[in-house]
């Protein structure tokens, strides 16, 4: 798919010079790099929303001592 995008001449630059230095097309440096970012935010979301969580879920208070009966456990 063709997609046109502004970026700045530094950018632009670096970009050029990446994909030189790796052996890659502009192109595919590009998508690594966009896909690595909306990988990671997505990452970031779902960390927020586990850290929205914290504090709403109700621990019980022998956590500590089912934890441990789980470590003892040996089943496979």
């Amino acid at each position: 798919m063709r997609l046109t995008i502004n970026i700045s001449d530094k950018l632009s630059e670096n970009l050029k010079r990446e994909a030189a230095n790796r052996g890659k097309s502009v192109s595919s440096i590009a998508s690594e790099a966009i896909e690595h970012y909306l990988v990671a935010q997505r990452k970031l979301a779902m960390g927020q929303k586990v850290l929205d969580l914290v504090g709403k879920v109700e621990v019980p208070a022998d956590i500590y001592d089912l934890i441990e009966e789980g470590r003892r456990d040996d089943r496979p």
